[in-house]
């Protein structure tokens, strides 16, 4: 197997956003996962940057998805905002580059209702990337999260027992996938 990849779209890696892929990552290497984030906000701006290194960072982006057994989408949502910086990125991306992939969409902020929302904004690039349904979605509402003092915030057990379920059937389906394709190269010799 090879990896988990996540796109994150939140403007600062400093945020809850992060502090979910921080357990995500911890939740992977239990699980002997290897686990690869790429933030939307370090996608040079075309206007900032020459094209050369644009052209680069979504070169390197496409090849981390290619070889990704899975991806992850994480963003915050609320109901005022469009994933802008996941939006971009997704949008530079060539089409098809998710086919066969799973897709598990990691939502931070908001009301759970905003998911809809958010998934209804990503779902045009979704779909030109070869993502037909994101088979899993996850809400990380403010009450998920757990503050002592100055400690940075981290999920409740009930939270992050969500995250680990999600990321079990993706994991459960891509081994089961594994296991097929295995028994199909046996069965051809």
């Amino acid at each position: 197997m090879s990896y988990f990849l996540a796109l994150s779209g939140s403007s600062t890696k400093f945020s809850k956003s992060g502090f979910l892929l921080r357990t995500v990552a911890s939740i992977l290497e239990q699980r002997a996962i290897e686990f690869r984030v790429i933030h939307a906000v370090d996608f040079p701006i075309p206007e900032d940057a020459n094209h050369e290194l644009t052209d680069q960072f979504i070169a390197d982006t496409a090849d981390e998805v290619r070889q990704a057994s899975a991806i992850l989408l994480v963003t915050p949502a609320t109901k005022e905002s469009v994933p802008a910086l996941l939006s971009t990125l997704l949008g530079r991306l060539a089409d098809d580059l998710f086919l066969g992939k799973p897709v598990l969409l990691f939502a931070t902020g908001g009301l759970p209702a905003h998911v809809g929302v958010l998934e209804r904004a990503l779902r045009h690039e979704l779909v030109r990337l070869g993502t037909r349904t994101i088979t899993a979605r996850v809400h990380i509402g403010t009450g998920n999260w757990i503050a002592i003092g100055n400690d940075r915030p981290r999920l409740s057990r009930g939270a992050e027992q969500e995250v680990a379920h999600a990321l079990d059937l993706i994991l459960g389906g891509i081994r089961l996938n594994e296991l097929r394709e295995h028994s199909l190269a046996l069965a051809g010799r």
